[in-house]
């Protein structure tokens, strides 16, 4: 009895703090009268609302986005789902080692190959170029055709013009390749890999640095602080992907005494041969990576496996429809990416933590919980509580963009399994972006220490 008592009081003294904390702005942050704050946190094992403020309030989510994308594909797709390229020879065998046709690579959207962020899985054009080798080509008369059958793509027609060009604004087209991304030297205009047809321009950014192009523009305009150092560069993205891999393909088959033609050769008595047959890492592992890193293209890629063969809306909407059909409320989520890179998204706090209670209590709820960084670990968390109790006890979806910074997870036992659904979200703040992750690591102390 006396510790039923004593657990009460220590309620209704954390009650009355969030109430007090309500009244003077629960976070406590400069400018707070004027910022949209809205956080969510849920006992699981209770059902007790620890937290509820602002919860129906549509918010920015920024890449907080990503863990409902995530948590619709581990659902629909699965965990062990994989893209698959196949390249093949269509035309006829000539004589000797030559080939009378083109070599043909299908793509399927894969945001994986060469990716610098899978390095077990590289070795694109080597693998082609060794199966023609052991098939005895020596000579493609035809060229290399990239068939790219994915809707809508290139970057979300609702991100930012300012974004296109950096290394984050990469869109998804139905042949990705290298992560979408060159290194471009702007003072020599040297770009590794090449990219046919960049056209670099070089300005004076004045005291930063700065990037600009165009969707499917091949100009590139660098506003660059040192307009000396010559071996100084910066990763941009490309136009077109599917252009630097024939350019780089073309020059591994040459390199490997295998020439290949321009023009594509096609025959009404073409045969179909397989070359090779490219799979990518388990969705599972791309949806770590993308949650851990914040991987934008990753992002893309995934969100349209809910519909292959469609374009994005069709993806976005069958999204919708599960959570809908599994009885959470979708009518107030605006979804245009699977990234959060969009301005436009809105979400409520309590959608997210209804889809994250959702997913703490499915069959997939291991597998769901594993892809969020842990506080003071991992990715976007590796500084978040890193000195406090509850480093590793907090594992969280960050999102963030100008006046933006989100937050959406767990709080874990100590067998990693989820006790309590969080969620912050915090849109149009004034004060420092460090003041308002100093204010929600507090909050959260506050709330489980």
């Amino acid at each position: 009895m006396k510790l039923i008592k004593y657990i009460s009081c220590l309620w209704l003294v954390f009650a009355m703090s969030v109430a007090q904390a309500s009244a003077n702005g629960l976070l406590g942050i400069d400018g707070e009268q004027a910022t949209t704050v809205g956080v969510y946190i849920k006992d699981l094992r209770s059902g007790e609302v620890i937290c509820d403020y602002n919860s129906e309030m549509a918010l920015t989510p920024a890449s907080v986005m990503k863990a409902v994308t995530t948590a619709s594909v581990l659902s629909i797709v699965g965990s062990d789902f994989r893209f698959s390229t196949p390249v093949e020879l269509r035309g006829v065998a000539a004589s000797g080692s030559t080939w009378c046709g083109d070599l043909v690579i299908r793509s399927s959207g894969d945001p994986t190959i060469e990716s610098e962020n899978f390095k077990t899985n590289l070795g694109f054009c080597d693998s082609i170029c060794a199966s023609l080798r052991r098939m005895g080509i020596s000579e493609i008369e035809g060229a290399i055709v990239v068939e790219q059958s994915l809707r809508d793509a290139g970057p979300v027609a609702q991100w930012e013009v300012e974004d296109i060009a950096w290394p984050y604004g990469a869109g998804l087209y139905g042949l990705n390749y290298r992560d979408n991304t060159c290194v471009v030297y702007p003072l020599t205009g040297v770009t590794r890999p090449e990219v046919p047809g960049l056209k670099v321009t070089v300005k004076d950014g004045g005291d930063s640095n700065d990037l600009l192009r165009g969707v499917g523009s091949y100009d590139l305009t660098v506003y660059a602080r040192n307009m000396t150092n010559k071996k100084w560069s910066v990763a941009t993205t490309v136009p077109n992907p599917s252009e630097v891999l024939v350019a780089q393909l073309t020059a591994r088959l040459r390199s490997a005494g295998i020439s290949v033609g321009s023009k594509s050769i096609r025959r009404p008595d073409a045969k179909v041969h397989m070359v090779y047959n490219h799979r990518s890492p388990l969705s599972a592992e791309i949806m770590h990576s993308l949650m851990v890193r914040s991987d934008n293209l990753f992002a893309e890629g995934m969100l349209r496996t809910l519909a292959p063969d469609a374009g994005r809306d069709k993806a976005i909407k069958r999204e919708k429809d599960l959570w809908t059909n599994r009885g959470i409320d979708a009518s107030y989520a605006l979804i245009f990416d699977g990234s959060g890179l969009a301005r436009g998204n809105r979400l409520q706090p309590r959608f997210i933590a209804e889809m994250l209670e959702w997913m703490a209590e499915s069959p997939r709820s291991q597998a769901y919980v594993s892809f969020f960084p842990k506080a003071g670990l991992d990715g976007t968390l590796r500084s978040f509580l890193a000195k406090s109790p509850l480093k590793g006890k907090i594992a969280l979806k960050t999102g963030s963009m100008n006046a933006v910074q989100c937050y959406a997870g767990y709080k874990l036992d100590d067998n990693d399994c989820p006790t309590h659904v969080v969620v912050v979200m915090v849109n149009g703040f004034f004060c420092k972006r460090a003041e308002v992750k100093k204010s929600v690591e507090d909050l959260l102390s506050r709330t489980f220490l």
